[in-house]
């Protein structure tokens, strides 16, 4: 009670009245924390605390659900369960498989410091990923049953137009349904695309292609839709010719979503202009400048994320979001970059990059062994069948239409093939089967075939020459002339006897080919002889590195592999190798892996 002279009874008074602000803070920060616990504790998403030394110190009740063994006191340096490493999921979404369920894991720090510890988020995405797993199954199901149709039309579309019987009317009808066809093809190919992006097994086929008419078959395509809104479409060719070492389709794809972008972006009266010219180094450059509105930072940063989409300069359809995440990616598989430079309300001119390709002629491209060559079409489609012997007769190829993998296995054995062209989607025995015996066949086994179908991912075709429906005629007489040209993708392994089981096993499980060398002088021999694509170097060898400098892959793409692996002895050699080895018992599942992604370099 304040009492005595005044000013210690004022003293008095401030000191209650701070001790009454206190208790009063005290309690709504009391109150405060148990709200607070409350919402932690209903949370649908699991919370993990943990110290700097990444002992768990605190979970909510939904954590202990979703990630029992990580109970307070457990230490993820011991056992780290399902939470991925601290580097991986700091800011950023990391799912992982565990208990049967599908678990995004994200992690924050509590502070500045790394001794204020670390909290980690985990959310059960099970549903997410299963409908994100029936969307990619709904897409290449409706794909492949649009592409089935197209295919014929497209075929018989393009042997009508070469008819020299056609009036100049009916061959403008024809031609006009065969743009209509491509485009069509292509938006299906778009929906395709994203659900192989998603599972990261987007391929493509490269040869010399000329820029120039790729430019010119989509600027007849987009002219009408550019000029109706009122815009100009600009060509500027360089006066060389330029080639680029591309997919024809893919490189139309990426030609097309630059300018149906540019259009869509840029105002009535604008200006659209595509360029193609040569770099140095071999490469080219194909440039696709507009006057539309431009970006700022901000949008520039996202402009190549998915889904992502801006206001388009009219009252028109915005687009997906789809076309320049698939344009970039299509311009990384090709090995090339593309830049962006935009300012606003100036317009935006987009430059991509690409290899330029080897000259080459006629007489010396693999199309020339196919003059004289006797191939198997196996194809119960008739129509498509025609197709596929049509597209041949141009190089003088006999061929033989068989509708059952019966009857070609039968056939195989008891006449003479230089190459087959396999559909995958067979009645009866399917075109795996046939595959799988024409491999396990010793009489068979070195075949060329060449899979038309629109399955192109699948871990069987590891190895095998792919075209996809709808068929491309270069396409497919290119890959049919290559297969007889350099045989079936083969594997090679150099390594000491006592991995030989292993490493034999695993491959001959995956049915992929491959040829054995203990030493680097043999696999020199062997590069000379035959062609590589893939190699396995044994990190237990005296010298690996030297071993990998005699290497000499002259496989059928580009892009080759080495891959090192271990049986986790120290190896006297392995601190010279730039490359992590990969474990003895996996080795196997990465060549797979490396075959099915194009064989880039590790």
């Amino acid at each position: 009670e304040p009492a005595g002279p005044r000013e210690l009874r004022e003293l008095a008074g401030s000191f209650n009245a701070m001790a009454a602000d206190l208790e009063a803070a005290r309690r709504d920060v009391e109150a405060e924390r148990r709200r607070l616990a409350t919402v932690i504790e209903s949370l649908g998403d699991g919370l993990i605390v943990c110290d700097p030394d990444g002992r768990v110190l605190e979970r909510n009740p939904r954590a202990a659900t979703l990630v029992p063994e990580l109970d307070p006191g457990h230490r993820l340096a011991d056992d780290p369960g399902p939470l991925p490493p601290l580097r991986q999921a700091l800011g950023r979404e990391v799912e992982v498989e565990h208990g049967g369920r599908t678990l995004s894991v994200t992690a924050a720090r509590l502070g500045p410091r790394t001794e204020d510890g670390v909290v980690f988020t985990v959310r059960d995405v099970s549903e997410r990923a299963r409908l994100e797993r029936l969307k990619t199954e709904f897409v290449a199901t409706a794909s492949h049953e649009l592409r089935s149709p197209l295919t014929s039309i497209k075929g018989f579309v393009e042997l009508l137009e070469a008819s020299p019987s056609l009036s100049d009317k009916q061959r403008e009808f024809v031609e006009i349904i065969l743009l209509s066809t491509n485009r069509l093809v292509d938006l299906v190919n778009d929906l395709l695309d994203v659900a192989r992006i998603e599972a990261g097994r987007l391929a493509i086929a490269r040869r010399p292609v000329a820029i120039r008419e790729v430019v010119e078959e989509v600027a007849a395509l987009m002219r009408p839709r550019v000029e109706e809104a009122g815009q100009t479409l600009e060509l500027d060719f360089s006066p060389e010719v330029v080639a680029a070492d591309a997919d024809p389709e893919r490189l139309r794809q990426i030609v097309t979503n630059l300018v149906t972008n540019a259009h869509l972006y840029t105002p009535e009266g604008g200006r659209i202009r595509v360029g193609v010219g040569p770099e140095a180094d071999r490469r080219v450059a194909l440039t696709v400048a507009d006057t539309g509105r431009g970006m700022d930072a901000e949008q520039l940063s996202h402009l190549f994320d998915r889904f992502y989409r801006a206001a388009p300069a009219s009252s028109g359809p915005s687009g997906s979001g789809l076309g320049l995440s698939i344009v970039r990616s299509l311009v990384d598989l090709h090995g090339g970059t593309i830049d962006v430079d935009s300012t606003p309300g100036e317009g935006t001119t987009f430059t991509v990059h690409l290899p330029a390709a080897q000259p080459t002629t006629e007489e010396t491209s693999p199309r020339a062994l196919l003059r004289g060559r006797r191939v198997m079409v196996v194809e119960d489609d008739p129509g498509i069948a025609k197709l596929i012997a049509t597209q041949l007769e141009p190089w003088e190829v006999e061929t033989v239409l068989v509708d059952s993998g019966e009857e070609a296995i039968a056939r195989l054995r008891a006449e003479s093939f230089d190459a087959v062209t396999l559909d995958i989607l067979l009645g009866g025995m399917t075109g795996f089967e046939v595959l799988r015996a024409v491999r396990e066949d010793p009489e068979l086994r070195d075949t060329a075939v060449v899979v038309v179908s629109v399955f192109s991912g699948r871990e069987a075709l590891a190895g095998e020459w792919v075209v996809s429906k709808p068929i491309d005629a270069d396409e497919l007489t290119g890959a049919l002339g290559s297969a007889m040209l350099a045989g079936r993708t083969r594997v090679l392994v150099v390594g000491r006897d006592e991995v030989r089981p292993t490493i034999a096993g695993a491959l001959e499980r995956l049915g992929i080919d491959h040829e054995w060398a203990s030493s680097g002088e043999a696999a020199a021999r062997l590069c000379e002889a035959r062609r590589f694509e893939v190699a396995l170097v044994d990190a237990g060898l005296p010298s690996p590195h030297d071993v990998i400098t005699r290497l000499d892959l002259r496989g059928r793409r580009e892009r080759r592999s080495i891959i090192v692996f271990s049986d986790g002895d120290e190896a006297p050699g392995l601190a010279r190798l730039d490359a992590e080895p990969v474990a003895v018992e996996t080795a196997g599942a990465a060549v797979l892996a490396a075959l099915g992604d194009g064989a880039t370099s590790r």
